[in-house]
C-alpha cells in the first residue's frame, strides 16, 4: 500500500509559498505607486450680482447706516479727583442689549496701558481667576460667580453682572487690585501652587492642541525683541513663581494703567453710584516698584520697532502622524511702501526701515480700514473669497478665516485654517493666488456692497452686546482712536470703492507673506516642493 502522508504535508507548504509570493508582489506594487496630490487651480470668485430684478416676491432691504451715537457717555466731575474715567452706558440705545439681563447690573473695571503692553499678562489672568475663586469661597457672595475677565496685551477688564447695587459690585471689583490681594490671609489668599500648575498645564495643552503655531507666528512676524514677545511665556517664571513675585507683577500693572469704570445707565435698577465712597475704597496702590520690575517694563514706540527681514521661506512645525496641516499665512501692516518700484511682486521690506524717503507710516485710521476691510473681504467665513473658493468650490478645508489684529505697537492680517495632508500644497497656493488677485483685479461693485453690509452690520451687532461694547471702546482707547476718528472710519467704509479697496490691498499685501505650517513634515514636503518650488522650506522647533 502506498504511503500518501508525504503528499498531504507537501500541498499546504506549496500553497503557503504561493500566497507569500502574491503578497510580496502586492506590497512591491503599493510601494511603487505614486501618491497623486490635489492639483492647483486658478482662483474662483463668487458672483454678487442679483440674477433678476427684485419684485413683490422679495422685499428690498434698506441701506444699513453705521451708528453715530457714542456707546458710552463720559461723566466729568471737576470737584472730585477721580482715579478712574467714569463711563455710563448711553441711556438711548439703538437696539436692546441681547447679552444682559435687565434685572442685573453690569459693572466693569478696566486697566489700559496704551503706550506699552502689560508685563506677564498671561500670569495675571490665571492669578486673577484664582483670586475670584478664593473670594467666592471666602465671601459666599453670588455676585462673584458671575466674574468675567478679558485680558489683552494692553488691557485687563474685570466684570461682574448681578442684581445688587453698583456700589456693592464696585467694592468687589476693587478687591482684585488691592496691593496685598494675593498674600493677605484676611482677604482670601490665592493658591500659588495651583497657579503654577495652571500655567504649566496651559503650555502643555497648547503644544498638544497645536496652538504653539500661533506663538511661532508672533515671534516670526514681530521678531524676538519686540515688546509683545518679551512680556509673554516666561517659562522660567512659570516654574519659580511665588506670592511676592505675583504681587509685584500686579503692582506693576496697576502703576502703569489708566483706569476706566463702566456703569449701567441711570435708568437701570440700583444704578445710583456714590462717588465719594468709591474714592475711599480705591486701592492704595504703591507708587515705587522694585528696580528689577521697573526696568523690565517695556516702553516701546511703534516707530522704533523693526520688522523682521522677509525671505521667501515657509516655516514648518513637525507633527508626526497628523492627518491635517494647520496653516497661518499673512502680513504685518504697520508700514506701507510708497515708492512705485517697491510695489513690484516679490519686494522685500527693509527690516531696518532706514530710508524713510521710501517708507511712510500708515495712520491709525488707514491701518484700521485696511485691517478690517481686507480681512473681511478674504476671510469672513461663508461669504469670504477664501471660504467660497477653497471650501465650497474645491473642498480643500472645513473652513478658512481672516483675523485682523490691530494693536498699538503692531497690526497684522492673518488667514488661518486646516487642510488634509494631501491638500497642503494646493491649499497654500490657493491662498497666495487670491492675495495676488486682489492686488491686480478690482472687486465688483456687488462684492463691495456685500462687504459694506457685513462690516457695518457687524458694528451694529456689537452694540447689542455689553461685552463687545466694552471691548470695542477699550480697543479705541488703546489704539488712540477718538469718537471722531471712528466716525471718519465709518464714513470711509461707506465711501469704499473697488479702486480704493485695490489700493488698500497693494499697501497691506506688499512684499512676501509670512507662512507657517504645522503637520507631518515628511508627508507634506514633496507636495510643497512640487507646487511651491521657489519657496525655501525650513523646519523649526517650538520650545
Amino acid at each position: 500500500m502506498m504511503n500518501l502522508t508525504p503528499v498531504t504535508h507537501r500541498r499546504p507548504k506549496q500553497l503557503q509559498s504561493l500566497l507569500c509570493c502574491v503578497m510580496a508582489l502586492l506590497l512591491s506594487a503599493c510601494q511603487q505607486t505614486q501618491i497623486v496630490f490635489t492639483p492647483t487651480e486658478p482662483p474662483s470668485l463668487a458672483s454678487f450680482e442679483i440674477p433678476y430684478p427684485l419684485d413683490n416676491h422679495l422685499p428690498e432691504s434698506g441701506v444699513i447706516i453705521p451708528a453715530t451715537d457714542p456707546m458710552f457717555s463720559d461723566e466729568v466731575h471737576t470737584e472730585l479727583d477721580l482715579p478712574y474715567q467714569l463711563h455710563r452706558l448711553a441711556s438711548v440705545q439703538r437696539t436692546h442689549d441681547l447679552s444682559s439681563n435687565s434685572l442685573s447690573n453690569r459693572v466693569s473695571l478696566a486697566a489700559i496701558s496704551p503706550q506699552a503692553p502689560f508685563n506677564n499678562p498671561d500670569i495675571l489672568q490665571i492669578a486673577l481667576q484664582e483670586k475670584a475663586r478664593a473670594l467666592a469661597i471666602h465671601l459666599a457672595d453670588p455676585c462673584l460667580e458671575t466674574f468675567s475677565i478679558r485680558v489683552s496685551l494692553h488691557s485687563i477688564n474685570l466684570s461682574l453682572t448681578c442684581p445688587d447695587d453698583v456700589n456693592h459690585i464696585y467694592g468687589l471689583l476693587v478687591q482684585f487690585w488691592q496691593p496685598n490681594t494675593f498674600v493677605d490671609a484676611t482677604t482670601a489668599p490665592v493658591d500659588i501652587d495651583n497657579i503654577r500648575r495652571q500655567l504649566k498645564l496651559n503650555k502643555h495643552l497648547n503644544a498638544f492642541s497645536g496652538a504653539e503655531i500661533d506663538k511661532l507666528w508672533r515671534e516670526k512676524l514681530l521678531g524676538p525683541e519686540h515688546p509683545y514677545n518679551k512680556v509673554l511665556n516666561n517659562d522660567a517664571l512659570f516654574d519659580s513663581l511665588n506670592l511676592k513675585q505675583l504681587q509685584q507683577i500686579q503692582q506693576q500693572a496697576a502703576s502703569q494703567a489708566q483706569w476706566h469704570l463702566f456703569l449701567p445707565n441711570m435708568q437701570a435698577k440700583n444704578a445710583k453710584f456714590d462717588l465719594q465712597a468709591s474714592i475711599k475704597l480705591w486701592p492704595l496702590l504703591t507708587t515705587s516698584l522694585p528696580k528689577s520690575l521697573s526696568k523690565s517694563s517695556p516702553q516701546a514706540d511703534k516707530r522704533e520697532t523693526t520688522t523682521p527681514k522677509q525671505t521667501q521661506k515657509i516655516y514648518l512645525i513637525d507633527a508626526p502622524g497628523s492627518v491635517q496641516t494647520q496653516v497661518r499665512l499673512g502680513y504685518r501692516i504697520d508700514y506701507r511702501i510708497d515708492h512705485p518700484i517697491n510695489h513690484a511682486i516679490g519686494h522685500t521690506i527693509d527690516s531696518e526701515l532706514g530710508d524713510m524717503s521710501e517708507t511712510s507710516q500708515l495712520s491709525s485710521q488707514e491701518v484700521a480700514l485696511s485691517c478690517r476691510s481686507l480681512s473681511a473681504l478674504m476671510g469672513r467665513s461663508f461669504s469670504g473669497r477664501l471660504y467660497y473658493d477653497l471650501r465650497e468650490k474645491r473642498g480643500l478645508t472645513y473652513g478658512i478665516y481672516g483675523q485682523c489684529a490691530n494693536a498699538p505697537l503692531s497690526s497684522s492680517i492673518k488667514f488661518y485654517g486646516s487642510t488634509a495632508i494631501e491638500h497642503t500644497g494646493a491649499f497654500v497656493v490657493g491662498i497666495l493666488d487670491h492675495l495676488a488677485l486682489v492686488k491686480t483685479q478690482s472687486a465688483s461693485q456687488g462684492e463691495i456692497n456685500a462687504l459694506k453690509t457685513y462690516l457695518i452690520g457687524e458694528d451694529l451687532l456689537s452694540q447689542d452686546n455689553s461685552i463687545q461694547r466694552e471691548n470695542q471702546y477699550l480697543q479705541q482707547v488703546a489704539t488712540g482712536l477718538t469718537q471722531v476718528d471712528v466716525q471718519k472710519l465709518n464714513a470711509e467704509l461707506q465711501a469704499l470703492t473697488p479702486k480704493r479697496l485695490q489700493q488698500l490691498a497693494n499697501g497691506a499685501f506688499s512684499g512676501e507673506p509670512l507662512i507657517i505650517l504645522r503637520g507631518d513634515i515628511d508627508k507634506i514636503i514633496p507636495d510643497l516642493t512640487s507646487k511651491l518650488p521657489e519657496w525655501q522650506l525650513e523646519r523649526i522647533k517650538v520650545d
